[in-house]
């Protein structure tokens, strides 16, 4: 599932999050499938993995053949480069607001089950940094 060269000891805790799709990214997907001929779809699940010194954010999409899983991209944040991780419980969601310096990151997390892993999360990261 998770396509990082990180052992499981590395590994402190992990989440899966949604991101919002904008228009910009239904653009740049359709340009994109129309020059490579590749197809697939946008990348709005995201892999939240938390380190002891990092959190990496692990962009998942899927290949239209087959529609097999896929990294579409794979960003680092180190934990000190975090100014604020921000979790609101709002009805069966999580929603998570990721501040840096030079960037601002939201998602949502499905907490239907009322797990609110999201919220952890942010109370380890205040605990590691």
């Amino acid at each position: 599932m998770f396509k990082l060269n990180l052992k499981d000891e590395d590994i402190v805790m992990k989440i899966t999050a949604t991101r919002s799709v904008t228009a910009k990214d239904v653009v740049a997907n359709l340009v994109g499938n129309l020059i490579t001929r590749a197809g697939g779809d946008i990348a709005d699940v995201v892999h939240l993995i938390l380190t002891k010194d990092s959190i990496y954010l692990e962009y998942i999409g899927h290949v239209s053949l087959g529609y097999a899983e896929e990294t579409r991209d794979l960003d680092r944040i180190y934990l000190e480069e975090i100014k604020e991780f921000a979790v609101v419980p709002s009805g069966n969601e999580e929603l998570i607001k990721i501040t840096t310096g030079n960037k601002e990151l939201s998602f949502s997390r499905d907490n239907s089950k009322k797990d609110d892993l999201a919220v952890t999360m942010a109370k380890v990261i205040e605990d590691i940094k």
